[in-house]
């Protein structure tokens, strides 16, 4: 699972900690939950806590196996799609508003549409929004999205920043040495992480002296298998690398000098934050709030490019001069939480009182 489901699961079960009875709800056709799989999988997750009594995965997806549902039960949306089908059942539910954990400006995903319009309108809807990092609940409130346009509303909203586990993520103990590794976070199907910017950049500094002439690898990681080795000119061939798993994803990441991570959108992207941590150097782009003062303030190793083919390729030639004259600090220090109940335990504390006094108020109506 990848960061954005993997934080959905998180805070689940930080919620169901506070005592509450929590279910995780899958509405995907053809989804199948793997009880063996699945709870070891939130195991690792969550530093191996025990799981919460209350705390269980289901599915919603098969209209002839329909699941109950109690009309005083909340809903939390994680997705836009989530949230347009909670529009529809809070007709016959108590409680006629929801949580909605907002990871990314969805709308975004798609050119002007039907998807966009109706990503759209579910930040119109009656909810308690929580945020997955600052910066997104700044875009909202800056771009005045739907009920954004109200400073209260805004002011209301819940926010974490995600952590990054230093017991995982960490620089290696000593230098690298050989043969130096560039790493592009490359997925083509997933249009806000710009592979063809990167991809072109990549071909426009192979050339450059501090590349040309020094001993570099590429390789490509993210695709899970479905990108074929590339060529970048000047005989340089960038390697796809299979998935890994959390462990191994780290020890490559600690291997690397530099991780190229684009993100068209004002969420910073799990892999820039980690590979930070890890102690090599970042070229991302930025994006409206998301500045390259503000990312910097996250991690002096990051370098935010402009998002365009030229941007991108002097911030890689910058990254690839420092690591030629050794000139960062390795240890820079990340300023996010160091563990999930660092990171999302208040909220999700908060998160279950709201519900509890949804509850109470629509008991006393």
């Amino acid at each position: 699972m990848t960061g954005g489901p993997n934080t959905i699961v998180n805070l689940a079960f930080r919620i169901a900690q506070q005592g509450m009875p929590v279910r995780l709800v899958t509405t995907r056709p053809g989804e199948r939950i793997d009880p063996a799989w699945f709870w070891q999988h939130v195991s690792q997750l969550v530093g191996g806590l025990p799981r919460p009594p209350g705390f269980d995965a289901v599915s919603a997806a098969d209209p002839a196996r329909p699941l109950p549902i109690g009309r005083n039960d909340v809903f939390m949306a994680t997705h836009w799609t989530t949230a347009q089908q909670v529009k529809y059942q809070l007709l016959d539910m108590n409680i006629k508003k929801f949580i909605y954990l907002i990871q990314d400006f969805e709308p975004g995903f798609y050119c002007w549409s039907n998807n966009h319009a109706l990503s759209l309108e579910t930040y119109e809807l009656d909810f308690l929004a929580v945020f997955n990092e600052q910066l997104l609940r700044d875009y909202f409130a800056q771009a005045a999205v739907g009920r954004f346009a109200d400073p209260a509303f805004v002011q209301s909203s819940l926010v974490f920043e995600p952590a990054v586990d230093r017991t995982v993520f960490f620089p290696a103990a000593q230098a690298r040495t050989g043969r130096r590794r560039l790493l592009f976070y490359a997925r083509p199907s997933n249009h806000r992480n710009l592979f063809g910017l990167g991809l072109h950049a990549l071909r426009s500094i192979v050339a450059h002296p501090v590349f040309a002439y020094g001993d570099w690898e590429f390789q490509a990681i993210g695709s899970r298998g479905s990108l074929p080795d590339l060529e970048l000119g000047q005989g340089r061939t960038m390697r796809s690398v299979p998935w890994f798993d959390y462990a191994g994803y780290a020890d490559l990441l600690r291997s690397a000098d530099i991780l190229l991570c684009l993100m068209m959108s004002p969420h910073t992207s799990y892999p820039v934050l980690e590979m930070a941590a890890c102690g090599g150097l970042v070229v991302t782009n930025s994006f409206a709030c998301k500045t390259p003062a503000r990312l910097q303030r996250i991690s002096a190793n990051i370098i935010a490019a402009r998002p365009t083919i030229e941007g991108i390729a002097a911030a890689l030639v910058d990254a690839a001069m420092r690591v030629a004259d050794a000139g960062y600090d390795r240890a820079a220090p990340l300023d996010l939480p160091g563990s999930w109940e660092e990171s999302m335990g208040s909220v999700a504390g908060k998160v279950a009182q709201v519900v509890s006094e949804w509850g109470r108020d629509a008991l006393d109506s």
